[in-house]
């Protein structure tokens, strides 16, 4: 223990304190042995020069070396490494041009000399070091090369070889600092990247969804897994442990057999990797928990990592899917029922309603008729089972006539059932209550009938078919969201259709269509046309008009609004805009960001709000619901003569979807 503290002191001692950094570390230590050798030499030079008369010379040297020794001092303290050894090296830069000017070149001398570039720059860095170095410089060419400054006069060759190395160390000195900064420099920065890259692996490897882990030769899993694994496997002790071990619940031992062989497939790599991905004996199974016999869907996948010196280890990923595999199943039964209801659309439309409805009326009486026999408890179990059979057989046959298949399939089912009932030996009366409880559903399908056919009549009576009646209830909207907002204005305009593609309603986002179209002609109608009076003053008809046009051009929908008003009032837009901070004034006369401007939230041209307009809502409303649907904006505008929107609307699934 005194062997180890006393290392530690030393250690101390000699790197003043600071270890956190290996550069600072040895900067201090080199600088503190340098401080103790030049104090130490300075204080014996002191003693020598004041033996032989001079005291000047003596008194100067103990001060430089009493420095040296305080400045050890001082590297124990929190300043900053430049303060005191700028104080120190200046100092002993001073001596050295001291001991040039008094003629003493010798080798001693010569070797502190060219020593200063190194200790300045080593110490103090590259700048400050370069300053010192080259105050230094211009002491020496002074002292040796113009005549009378010191007390000895150099040979000028002698001089310029001092001068020559002099610079020659120094510059080798720069270079090399120059190049270890720079090299520090890209250290440190491919140290930070490494840093950030192991970070986010380690936030990603805790963040996957899936499981992460890596196997050796022996199924064992590594330590390096995500956290995601003990959730799915249902245990925290993974290390160590053996993959199939995990899977004895899940799997039977031939099964692990083939899934061992699997994995020598993987560990050769000889194999195509889709191939091995296809073959995955395990690429989606049930997992077993070992412990409390939990059930889970899970999915794997598995390929090999080198780690070298042909150290391959298997890199495989498990991935618990059993709430994707729950909301399949589930969506596929809701789709067997739409298609269920598909079906009997279809069977239902091919049907006359006349028809229809009276085989409607022969079923509800047979229903009624079952449960007056449910109801009647004067007959046995046996009879009741016989009766509601004859019923049952009766709407069965009136579907099979009508070409009512899917109705007659599951009519089908119940009358075997009952038939079952009614042939054993002992007919109990719970037997006539399961009965009952699927008559209840069958009696549900025909009131869906009921509902299907009435739509049907609704709708052939009034439209003639589904897009007719789409179209009719669009510009149905639109016109009187026109006639409204012209009361209201005290205006005169009228809403004119030039063209129409029923497609877009029937296959588009018909719901964004109809509230986009009905905020742009309300928007027409308060802020484009104009009182008519004002319009006659202008030359133009009392009246008003909006057109529309939805037509397809390639893959988009184009719907265009216009109106013969007034058009864009850019100044007034232009005025608002800029006491909102909406727009910056060097962006003030750019047309374009004036009309981003009016789909700002807030923004309006109106003077006042009311219940009408004025809210800033309508335009904002418009640029979110197009954008939703991937679909862009384009506004045209003349002064006097109109504005036009002209919607784009991308021909995708996708954007409906993402509407709805």
């Amino acid at each position: 223990m005194a062997k180890g503290s006393g290392i530690k002191f030393l250690s101390n001692f000699i790197s003043s304190g600071k270890t956190s950094n290996p550069d600072e570390t040895l900067r201090y230590t080199v600088f503190n042995f340098a401080l103790m050798a030049g104090g130490t030499f300075l204080f014996i030079f002191g003693a020598s020069v004041s033996l032989g008369g001079n005291f000047t010379r003596a008194i100067f040297n103990f001060f430089v070396g009493g420095l040296c020794f305080t400045t050890i001092g001082l590297l124990r303290t929190k300043l900053p490494l430049q303060i005191p050894g700028g104080v120190a090296i200046g100092a002993f830069g001073i001596l050295c041009a001291l001991l040039i000017s008094t003629g003493e070149l010798n080798g001693v001398v010569a070797l502190w000399v060219f020593a200063f570039p190194m200790i300045s720059i080593f110490v103090l860095g590259l700048q400050m070091g370069i300053i010192y170095s080259v105050l230094l410089f211009c002491a020496i060419v002074s002292f040796t090369i113009i005549p009378g400054l010191s007390d000895n006069s150099y040979n000028l060759q002698s001089a310029s070889r001092f001068i020559a190395v002099y610079v020659l160390v120094t510059y080798l000195t720069i270079t090399y600092e120059y190049i270890r900064l720079i090299k520090d420099r890209q250290v440190n920065l491919l140290n930070h990247e490494l840093r950030v890259e192991r970070d986010i692996i380690a936030a990603m490897k805790d963040n996957l969804k899936a499981g992460l882990f890596l196997m050796n030769k022996d199924y064992e899993i590594q330590g390096a897994y995500s956290k995601r694994l003990e959730d799915i496997l249902g245990t925290d002790e993974i290390e160590g442990q053996k993959l199939t071990e995990f899977l004895t619940s899940s799997l039977k031992a031939k099964e692990r057999e083939t899934l061992e062989d699997y994995f020598n497939m993987v560990l050769l790599r000889q194999f195509d990797p889709k191939m091995l991905e296809e073959i995955n004996p395990i690429s989606e199974f049930t997992y077993v928990n070992n412990t409390d016999r939990d059930r889970k869907t899970l999915q794997t996948g598995f390929s090999t990592v080198d780690m070298g010196l042909n150290n391959i280890y298997v890199l495989g990923t498990m991935e618990d899917i059993s709430a994707t595999k729950e909301l399949q199943r589930q969506l596929e039964l809701e789709a067997g029922r739409r298609e269920e209801e598909m079906k009997a659309l279809f069977q239902v439309i091919q049907v006359d309603p006349a028809v229809f409805g009276d085989f409607l009326d022969d079923t509800e009486t047979e229903f009624e008729h079952i449960n007056n026999i449910l109801k009647d408890k004067t007959l046995n179990a046996k009879d009741a089972m016989i009766y509601i059979y004859q019923s049952v057989h009766a709407i069965k046959s009136n579907a099979l006539i009508l070409g009512l298949d899917n109705f007659s399939s599951k009519l089908h089912e119940l009358e075997n059932k009952i038939r079952g009932f009614r042939d054993g030996d002992d007919v109990v009366f719970e037997n006539v209550l399961h009965i009952a409880v699927e008559l209840e559903k069958i009696m549900k399908e025909k009131d869906r009938f009921r509902d299907i056919i009435v739509k049907i009549q609704s709708f052939q009576s009034k439209t003639g078919g589904k897009r007719r009646q789409d179209r009719y209830v669009l510009v149905e909207t639109l016109t009187k969201a026109c006639e409204k907002a012209a009361i209201d204005q005290e205006k005169n305009v009228v809403f004119v259709v030039d063209e129409l593609d029923g497609s877009i309603l029937e296959h588009g986002p018909r719901r964004i269509i109809k509230e986009v179209l009905t905020q742009l002609v309300r928007n027409s109608v308060y802020h484009g046309i104009e009182l008519p009076s004002e319009r006659e003053n202008k030359g133009k008809e009392s009246q008003g008009n909006i057109r529309l046009s939805i037509t397809r051009d390639n893959n988009f929908y184009c719907l265009k609004l216009s109106d013969n008003g007034k058009g864009l009032n850019f100044d007034k837009i232009r005025e608002k805009a800029l006491n909102l901070k909406l727009i910056s004034e060097k962006d003030a006369d750019n047309t374009n960001k004036l009309v981003q401007v009016l789909f700002s939230p807030g923004f309006s041209t109106a003077d006042t709000a009311d219940l009408h307009a004025g809210r800033g809502i309508g335009l904002n409303l418009v640029r979110e619901r197009i954008k939703a649907i991937n679909g862009s904006i384009r506004v045209s505008s003349e002064p006097g003569k109109g504005t036009t929107f002209s919607l784009y609307i991308p021909l995708t699934q996708t954007a409906e979807s993402k509407a709805s």
